[in-house]
């Protein structure tokens, strides 16, 4: 915002500069045909021209923007009361745990706060000092510690943060977010029959719609690759993919282009998913959007939008700018796994502009 506000401010004055310099210069030729006092005059006049110029010109300006932009200033304000709100309390709540280290709910609350900051390295440690305190037994802190593990480094899914999952769903087999990220721990670590039960729990469990389609495709592409679904003998007919609801006005959406590069279509004989995600360039963690789909509809035209996320509170709506990345999975598993073929592109908001390409030209190594 601040950029914003003095990329503004430097416009203005170029503009003011460029109308105002002009009335401020000495006619060619007036000072040896006129007078000195019609000269005086003259003068005075433009330098009354342009004073009105350099007053009206930002005053114009700013009357404009103000009628006929659509920034919200009221929300940008609430934005950064509570933003300042949340600093406090969690200054207050640090220096109360370093008074009474023992408190398992003050580290929760801290971990939790540093969550909500996006400070995720920092939330890992207040999580770890309420599982300490706790002994493990709790199962919120335990899916808690999981969580901002894999949200520091989504490589902890097949090691700590797998693990504590794991413990988490031996205390509470039917924890939502535990079946999430347990899921998703499970297929990372290659075992697709595990993240498939998982993910079925899940959806006994009645989850929103936009990630209700996401599980159920996750399902049915999961039973396929086992031999348990599609075409096997017996087996329900695939239901077709569901639509996805526009997006709302006002929320961000990326329009992607995804196109397979002709060196690499010969490496492309069976059909194999393709998974198309935005990511923060500047944390770790899970995507910030993900759609599903097949080698088979290449090229093909997606918009991402905040609906996509895996989590509803990283999606594209918070990072300034993304990785969009096109990726086909040899194994299925929505994790980058060496042989994939992929390519990638940056967005950023209010910069790019129109559908961004990509051509899938690359072989992770």
């Amino acid at each position: 915002m601040t950029a914003f506000i003095i990329v503004c401010v430097a416009m203005l004055l170029a503009a003011c500069l460029w109308l105002v310099l002009p009335l401020l210069r000495a006619p060619r030729g007036e000072s040896a045909t006129s007078d000195s006092t019609e000269l005086s005059s003259y003068r005075t006049e433009r330098r009354f021209s342009g004073a009105a110029v350099v007053l009206l010109v930002p005053a114009l300006a700013i009357v404009m923007y103000a009628g006929l932009s659509n920034w919200d200033w009221k929300a940008v304000q609430m934005q950064s009361t509570q933003a300042a709100d949340i600093e406090e309390a969690v200054k207050g709540l640090e220096a109360k745990l370093a008074q009474n280290p023992d408190n398992i709910e003050g580290w929760f609350m801290l971990g939790r706060s540093y969550m909500h900051l996006e400070r995720y390295p920092r939330a890992v440690d207040a999580f770890q000092q309420a599982y300490n305190l706790s002994k493990g037994e709790n199962v919120e802190v335990v899916v808690a510690l999981g969580e901002a593990l894999a949200l520091t480094d989504e490589a902890s899914l097949t090691g700590r943060a797998g693990q504590l999952f794991d413990a988490a769903l031996g205390m509470a087999p039917n924890h939502p977010k535990a079946l999430w990220y347990g899921a998703i721990a499970s297929l990372r670590s290659g075992d697709l029959r595990q993240g498939r039960d998982r993910f079925r729990l899940l959806m006994a469990q009645n989850p929103p719609p936009e990630v209700r389609s996401v599980i159920e495709r996750q399902i049915q592409d999961l039973d396929e690759q086992l031999g348990e679904g599609g075409s096997t003998a017996g087996a329900a007919p695939r239901a077709p993919a569901p639509q996805v609801a526009p997006a709302q006005a006002g929320s961000r959406t990326i329009q992607v282009s995804v196109s397979l590069s002709p060196q690499l279509r010969q490496q492309v004989s069976d059909t194999v998913p393709l998974f198309v995600l935005a990511r923060d360039p500047s944390a770790g963690g899970p995507p910030l959007a993900v759609q599903r789909h097949s080698s088979a509809d290449l090229p093909l035209n997606v918009t991402l939008t905040e609906s996509d996320a895996m989590i509803p509170a990283r999606s594209i709506a918070t990072a300034p700018k993304v990785v969009v990345v096109a990726r086909l999975s040899r194994s299925g598993a929505p994790q980058q796994q060496s042989g994939d073929l992929y390519g990638e592109a940056d967005y950023e908001f209010g910069k790019s502009s129109g559908p961004l390409t990509i051509v899938i030209d690359r072989v992770v190594p």
